[in-house]
This record gives C-alpha cells, sequence and structure tokens, in this order.
C-alpha cells in the first residue's frame, strides 16, 4: 500500500490544472510509514490526510475519504473523496475540491483526471489567479493540454465581487491557456449583469509571465496627425531583453513603424533604443527617428552612460508631436561618457553632438568631439589642515563649417576652515583657473590665445538653532544658517580666446555675498519629522563696480542671485543690466500651514528699479492623486508671465475629473491644457474617460476616449 499512496497524492499535485512550481522527487523506493488517523507523511514533503484511507491490492484502485488533504510545500488540495487507479491512472476528486498554490486557486464540485495523459474533465467551479486577479467560471472546464481547457457558457472577470462582479466577458465557447490567453466566441460584455457589447470573437491575455502577443491599442486625433490608429505587438526575446514593434495609421501622413528595444545584461547596466522609418504622404519625404539611452555601471567605479536622438529634419519633432523637446529647448542633444571614480577623483572622456530645431543651417553649431573631464575632491595636503580640489579638462570643438578649437583648461583651490567660536567657521582660500586656446581650423586669422587668472576669498558661516518645547511630547526647532562670502579676481585680458562656450571669459569680481536661510521643523508627535517653514535670502554686491566679461554666456564663477538675473537679462535681450553694481535680492519660501497645504513662492526684486525682475507664488492642496489643486503665477519682467493651474478632484465615487492648464497673460493665449473626465462606476475596476488636449506648439487641439479594464488593459491611452 505504500506505493500507491505516495504515487496518487504527488501524482495529483504533479498533474493538476497549474504547473508545478517546483519538482517533486519521491525515491522509487520510498517506504510508507504506518497509516495513522490524523494523517501519514509520505516521502520527505508530501504529506496525506483523511479520514479513512484503503488499497486494493487486486484492483489498484487507492480510496481517501472524509476531510482529505493531500500537501506538498505551500500547495494542497482539499476534497471530501479521491479515488485512484494506479493500473489506469485515473484520479477522481468529489466534493468541495479545493487546490490553492501560492495565491492562485481552483475550486470546484468534482474533478475527474488521468495521470498518464493529464487530461481530464473539472465539473462546476473557477480558477483564480492572485497574479492579475482573473476569476474564469464555467459549469465545465475541459483539460485538453497541461495548461489549456475547453469551456462551454463561461465567464472571464478580474474584478470579482458577491454577488455579481462588477464587469465580466460572458462566453459561449472559449479555449483558455494559462500564462497565454483566453479566445472566446459569441462574447457579451456585462456590468453589474446589464448587456453592453457583444463581440463575435475576442482574445484576453492570461499571463502569469512576460510572453509575446499584441497589447491594447489606442487611437486618437491630433493636428498633425489627423485621426491616429496605434497597435503594438510585444516580444519577449528572453529573460533579459524584450521589444515593442508599433504600426501606428495616421490619417494625415500615412502608416508609421515604430520599434523599441529594451534590455537589462545586469542589476546595473540597461537601456533601450527606439527607431522609426515611413514615408510621410504630406510632406512626400522619407522620415526618421533614431534615439534610446544605455546605463552602464561596472563595480563601484566604472560608468557608461549614453543618450542619443537623430531625426531625418527639424519639423519631425513638431510633426510627429514630441511635447519634451519643443518645450525644453533650441537644441537636441545627443551625448555619451564613460567615466572612472576614485575614493577622491574621478575622470570622464564624453561626446556631445548637438541638433540645432530652429530651422537654420546646422552647420555652425558647436560640437564637443570628445572632451576629457577630471575632477579632484578635496582633501587633505599632506599632514596639514589646508584642503585641496582641482579640476581639468581638455575638448575640441568641431564645426561643419566655422573655425575648430583644441583647449586645454584646469582650475585648483586650497583653502583651510578656522574654528572662531562654536558653530561659527571661517574658510580662506586661493584660487587658480589656466586656459589654453589652439585654433585646429581657422578661416578667419584666429590666433592660440590663453590666461592664467588668480583669485581668492573667505567665507563666514554660522549655524545656530533653538528648540521649543510643545504639548504631547512634540517640539519645534528652528535653525537659522547666515553666511558671509568674498570673492576677488583680477581683471585680466581675455580677448585673445575665442568665445566658444561659458569658459571662455571670467569676470574680474570684487564680489561680496549675503545669504540667510532659516527653517522650522516640528519633532515628536505621531507624524514624525516635520518641515513647517523655509525661507532663504541672497544678496550680492561688487564693491569695485561689475566689469563686463565680454562673452554672451553666463559667467560660471558668479553667484546664483547674479546668474539668475543674467539669464533673464539675455532672454529679454537687456545685456547691458548686467554692469550693476549690486545684485537683485532673492528670496524662497516654503510654508505648510497644515498636512496637506504648501505655499511656496520666488522672488528677485531689484533694489535700484525697484521692481520685481521674476515672481512666482503656487499654493497646493493635496490629499491624494484624484483629490488635489495647484495653481502658480509666475512673471519674468518682459519676457513672460503665466499661470499655472491643475485640478483634480473625485466628488463622487464613480466620477472623476482633472484639467492642467498653462496660460500666458503676456500673449494672451493658451499654451498647453488638457482636460479628462472619468467615470469609474461603483468601483475601480473598471473606467471610462475623455481626454481633450491643446496645444500651442505646435498649434493643435487632440481628443481621445479611453476605456480601461483592472487587470486587462486600456483602449486609447
Amino acid at each position: 500500500m505504500r506505493i500507491p499512496i505516495a504515487f496518487v497524492s504527488a501524482a495529483l499535485l504533479a498533474v493538476f490544472v497549474l504547473p508545478a512550481r517546483g519538482e517533486i522527487n519521491l525515491p522509487g523506493n520510498a517506504k510508507a510509514p504506518a497509516l495513522a488517523r490524523s494523517g501519514i507523511v509520505l516521502g520527505a514533503p508530501v504529506t496525506l490526510s483523511a479520514d479513512t484511507l484503503s488499497y486494493n491490492e487486486d484492483t489498484g484502485v487507492a480510496l481517501a475519504e472524509g476531510n482529505v488533504e493531500v500537501g506538498l510545500g505551500n500547495r494542497t488540495i482539499r476534497a471530501d473523496r479521491i479515488r485512484y487507479d494506479s493500473r489506469t491512472g485515473d484520479a477522481e476528486l468529489t466534493g468541495k475540491v479545493r487546490y490553492k498554490d501560492a495565491g492562485d486557486e481552483f475550486a470546484f464540485d468534482r474533478i475527474v483526471l488521468n495521470f498518464e495523459t493529464e487530461l481530464g474533465v473539472l465539473y462546476n467551479g473557477s480558477i483564480r489567479l492572485s497574479s492579475n486577479n482573473y476569476l474564469i467560471s464555467s459549469e465545465r472546464f475541459e483539460k485538453i493540454g497541461s495548461r489549456t481547457f475547453r469551456i462551454k457558457k463561461g465567464s472571464l472577470t478580474t474584478c470579482p465581487c458577491d454577488p455579481e462582479p462588477d464587469w465580466k466577458f460572458e462566453v459561449r465557447r472559449s479555449e483558455v491557456t494559462i500564462d497565454g490567453y483566453a479566445v472566446g466566441k459569441d462574447v457579451t460584455f456585462r456590468i453589474r449583469g446589464i448587456p453592453v457589447l457583444w463581440l463575435p470573437w475576442a482574445a484576453f491575455p492570461v499571463k502569469l509571465s512576460r510572453q509575446s502577443g499584441f497589447l491594447m491599442p489606442s487611437f486618437g486625433r491630433s493636428g498633425t496627425k489627423g485621426y491616429s490608429f496605434q497597435l503594438p505587438f510585444y516580444w519577449a526575446i528572453n529573460r533579459w531583453s524584450d521589444a515593442t514593434i508599433t504600426v501606428e495609421e495616421m490619417s494625415r501622413r500615412g502608416i508609421r513603424p515604430e520599434a523599441e528595444y529594451r534590455y537589462v545584461l545586469k542589476r546595473d547596466a540597461e537601456g533601450e533604443v527606439r527607431g522609426s522609418v515611413y514615408h510621410d504622404k504630406e510632406t512626400a519625404d522619407e522620415r526618421y527617428r533614431l534615439y534610446g539611452t544605455h546605463k552602464y555601471r561596472f563595480g563601484d567605479r566604472w560608468t557608461s552612460n549614453a543618450q542619443w536622438d537623430l531625426a531625418s529634419d527639424d519639423r519631425y519633432y513638431v510633426d510627429l508631436v514630441d511635447t519634451d523637446i519643443l518645450r525644453t529647448g533650441r537644441h537636441v542633444p545627443s551625448r555619451g561618457f564613460i567615466s572612472l571614480a576614485g575614493d577622491d577623483d574621478s575622470s570622464a572622456l564624453s561626446a556631445v553632438w548637438v541638433k540645432d530645431v530652429q530651422g537654420t543651417p546646422d552647420d555652425n553649431t558647436v560640437q564637443r568631439l570628445p572632451e576629457y573631464s577630471a575632477t579632484f575632491l578635496p582633501r587633505s595636503l599632506w599632514e596639514t589642515r589646508f584642503d585641496t580640489s582641482g579640476e581639468a579638462e581638455a575638448v575640441y570643438f568641431y564645426r561643419n563649417a566655422g573655425n575648430r578649437e583644441l583647449r586645454g583648461r584646469g582650475s585648483g583651490e586650497i583653502s583651510r576652515t578656522f574654528m572662531l567660536y562654536p558653530s561659527v567657521t571661517a574658510t580662506p582660500f586661493l584660487w587658480l583657473d589656466v586656459l589654453g586656446s589652439y585654433p585646429a581650423s581657422d578661416g578667419t586669422g584666429t590666433q592660440k590665445g590663453g590666461r592664467i587668472l588668480p583669485g581668492g576669498g573667505v567665507r563666514l558661516q554660522a549655524d545656530m538653532s533653538r528648540s521649543f518645547e510643545k504639548e504631547k511630547g512634540s517640539r519645534l526647532i528652528h535653525s537659522v544658517q547666515p553666511a558671509v562670502g568674498f570673492r576677488w579676481i583680477p581683471s585680466l585680458d581675455q580677448s585673445d580666446i575665442p568665445i566658444t562656450d561659458l569658459w571662455s571669459r571670467i569676470g574680474a569680481q570684487e564680489q561680496v555675498t549675503f545669504s540667510l536661510t532659516q527653517r522650522l521643523f516640528r519633532v515628536g508627535g505621531t507624524t514624525g519629522p516635520y518641515e513647517m517653514a523655509s525661507l532663504v535670502l541672497e544678496w550680492a554686491l561688487d564693491v569695485g563696480g561689475r566689469k563686463p566679461a565680454g562673452s554672451p554666456y553666463v559667467d560660471p564663477l558668479s553667484p546664483f542671485v547674479r546668474t539668475l538675473r543674467d539669464q533673464i537679462d539675455l532672454a529679454a535681450g537687456r545685456a547691458s543690466e548686467r554692469k550693476r553694481a549690486s545684485s537683485d535680492i532673492y528670496s524662497r519660501f516654503l510654508i505648510r500651514p497644515k498636512e496637506r497645504w504648501n505655499l511656496s513662492g520666488e522672488t528677485l526684486f531689484g533694489t535700484e528699479s525697484g521692481k520685481f525682475t521674476l515672481a512666482a507664488l503656487g499654493a497646493e492642496w493635496k490629499k491624494s492623486m484624484e483629490n488635489r489643486a495647484l495653481l502658480e503665477y509666475r512673471i519674468s519682467r518682459d519676457l513672460s508671465e503665466d499661470v499655472h493651474a491643475l485640478l483634480a478632484v473625485r466628488p463622487i465615487r464613480f466620477l472623476g475629473l482633472q484639467t492642467n492648464v498653462n496660460y500666458s497673460i503676456r500673449n494672451g493665449e493658451l499654451t498647453d491644457g488638457s482636460a479628462t473626465l472619468t467615470m469609474f462606476p461603483r468601483s475601480d475596476c473598471w473606467s471610462v474617460g475623455f481626454v481633450t488636449t491643446r496645444r500651442t506648439r505646435p498649434d493643435e487641439t487632440g481628443y481621445k476616449l479611453v476605456f480601461s479594464l483592472k487587470g486587462i488593459g486600456s483602449i486609447g491611452q
């Protein structure tokens, strides 16, 4: 009796509906211990318990009755009765048959299976998969393969509720493959039992692991594409790479295929490549775009990253609506680098190629092909208390037309920190910057040039705080960090250095900087540490009068409060105002009066003009991503004045609204906006949404209808 009973226990678990998550190894000469009413252990991890156990050696039939339970690890079968014929391999389980495996659960009234063929019939029950909450129900499941079933008059849902699912697909005939697809004929989609859609044929993913197959399609309308329909296909290539191939039909521009390849070589090495080539029927041109990223890290020292974006023409980003590029700038860079990091230093070799998307000839754009840079972090100088740091770089500036230049640059700093008083420090420093420029290809008679520029200064800083006890064990901590700095850089003739980047010219300075940072924390209570408010003030004064550097670029050694003003002036065509000795006063604040409220602001105030160069104010209330409100106002003098508003609200359970608007007060137009209306009838298991989007770059209005089923996917996204 020992072999048949052990055999049926392992056989039922191995042959059952789901594939085994591990291997069952029972030795052929395993000896079964004596039977006990409370249960017996068969082999190592296999157990079988029942009220009565019997085996007929003449017929080869094993029978277990009354509270039968078969277990192997975290997989169990429970039934009222199990009968197994060791000669034919037939097994019958009756009476509230339940099978569980790591959260997956099968429940039937009766199961008839053959151990040899792994085929059989499961009567009046359901299959529930925990990975995506699938529930497949039918009066009869015919097992026609190791993981394939044929069902009649069944249903499928990922939102099981009692007594009726929020939604379900009813199928008259279907073939279901676990970790594959459920293909059904005569399909009716029901919401709360009410039929709303009929399909003659449909296929649904029933995935436990990633597999190749079609994804949910999407559709929409825009001014540049017209009506568009996208059908993606997912390709699971191997365990470390996959791809998505999408065919997009655009009513205005034709058919555009796009492929995306993704790979993960190891935990610190991954990337993706995207490419598209198509014939634009509106422009009658062959157009393409190739872009992607790569990240690689070897150990704790080596890093290699790359990002590239190459398009056939400047209008590609406008016609195919890449909003990120249209918003952020006039150039599209492609760059790559490899770096080596040490304990106190790092070095990198990189290359940068810039695509000008302003519609102007690209032959004079400066490219860095290649560039070497090294950084030396502060370290103690021998056995002294002095700290040294520095950086070096060598770069070849390449242009298709125009001057080409080879440049080398290095800088170093030596400093020492003195403790003047507890929490009060003074740090004097000396600094030296060396640059050499050599023309590699010159058509304008440019000669080699260079500079040796010294400098120095001191920084005085204090860190102070005070604690205030509050009720219920909480307290407030107020911290204040005032700082005063001075930097001196002499005036030096740099006119022989070509203006190629921001390091070409460094302006003279006798700069005094002032900053004050205050923060208020609440510590203790039930919410943990909490920052209630913060305030930052910055101001700079050049006591010798600010002298222009003779470069259109922002001076890299100027304090932030000056470079911010310089950038605004440069964009607004006010470069002459960069000569002022006194900078604007910069301030930034944050107030959190309550847990869900944030008030923030930023200003740049001109002390001489008495006007705001920059002003921004924002308020946000946030309970969740579905219930939040944001209003921001920003003005940059003579440059822009904008209002940004976001509202997301779910006033009742089944209805959600979200709007996002950017409005230019200066131009009197809506620069960007979208509105989404979503319905969640009675639960989050399914939703219907309508999205309308308004853009001015490019000038278009788009519409989308989105339908989403939890665990299945979305149409229209």
